[in-house]
């Protein structure tokens, strides 16, 4: 009778929502500028967390070519200030919707949160000094709330627009302004099933040839949906078991206690199969499972032996 209400309880379990945080970086480390110029796609893979897919970074309505390695840099910005002019209100140039930095964001079977972006910046010594950031909620209308922490180079003035301070403060050896951050709530962020869309739009540069570039962005928010697992077994009996759990490092062993198994599979909180071993017939009791390629998070092993299917849950965390 005990392990009868032991089995039922976890099956409650495996029926609940999940939630799960997640904190992604671009780095822009594959992109590449003179004759092995990557162009204005940033070729560098994307980040990955479990429900939601992150596109590439894309200029638009800038030269094809980029200014720099391992960063998104480009010119081509729109003039609306002389060299030296530090007097904000005196700036000439307004947002140009056909001239700007994109990335998608887009949920996959579940529901995304978004609470903030952060990013890395710098301009050349004639590139922008404002930029601003929108996105595709409110039909890039409005600049999305923006702030800057521990970096007096660089502020935000009335309406969101990030200001770079001093013409004369220019960067050397690849240094970056840090403490650039877009807050993300109300509705239009929380909860959402249909893809994100960010704008980057760098303006009022000093010269057309003056550079804008980001790197380090990273996108921090919550994935929530109800898990793919209709239902899993898990207590004392069990008929394999799964260590380390939590694995720090990717590397998992699965101990079938000689289970005459034909199928382990990985599946994530979706119920979707990240990768599969098929040993038909084989009596190997320890099985290691190489998951370092896949992201952080909760995932089931699920084991198939004859018409009998086991799952256990099991962690990774890098």
């Amino acid at each position: 009778m005990i392990k009868h209400l032991l089995s039922i309880s976890i099956l409650f379990l495996g029926l609940s929502a999940f939630s799960q945080s997640f904190s992604v970086m671009y780095d822009f480390g594959s992109v590449m500028s003179g004759t092995a110029n990557t162009g204005t796609l940033d070729p560098t893979p994307p980040p990955t967390a479990t429900g939601v897919t992150f596109g590439s970074f894309m200029a638009v309505g800038t030269p094809t070519s980029t200014s720099a390695n391992g960063v998104f840099a480009f010119s081509g910005w729109d003039i609306g200030v002389m060299n030296g002019n530090d007097t904000y209100s005196s700036y000439t140039a307004a947002i140009n919707p056909a001239k700007y930095y994109e990335v998608t964001v887009t949920p996959n079977s579940s529901t995304v949160t978004l609470s903030s972006i952060t990013f890395n910046m710098s301009r050349s010594s004639t590139g922008p000094r404002t930029w601003v950031v929108r996105s595709n909620k409110d039909s890039y209308g409005a600049n999305l709330p923006s702030m800057v922490s521990g970096n007096t180079n660089i502020n935000v003035q009335v309406t969101n627009v990030f200001f770079w301070a001093l013409d004369n403060y220019t960067v050397t050896g690849g240094k970056q302004e840090a403490g650039g951050t877009i807050n993300l709530s109300g509705p239009n962020f929380t909860n959402q099933t249909t893809p994100y869309t960010f704008r980057w739009y760098p303006y009022n540069a000093e010269s057309g040839a003056g550079t804008f570039r980001i790197d380090t962005v990273r996108f921090n928010g919550t994935v929530t949906g109800a898990s793919g697992i209709a239902e899993y077994t898990q207590d004392i009996n069990s008929a394999f078991k799964i260590y380390p759990n939590p694995s720090n490092n990717g590397f998992v062993f699965v101990d079938t206690k000689k289970l005459n198994y034909s199928k382990i599979e990985v599946v994530n909180v979706l119920g979707a199969t990240v990768t599969s071993e098929n040993k038909e017939g084989t009596h190997t009791e320890k099985l290691k499972l190489d998951l370092n390629a896949i992201p952080a998070g909760t995932y089931f092993i699920r084991v198939t032996a004859g018409d009998k299917v086991y799952t256990e849950r099991f962690f990774i965390t890098k």
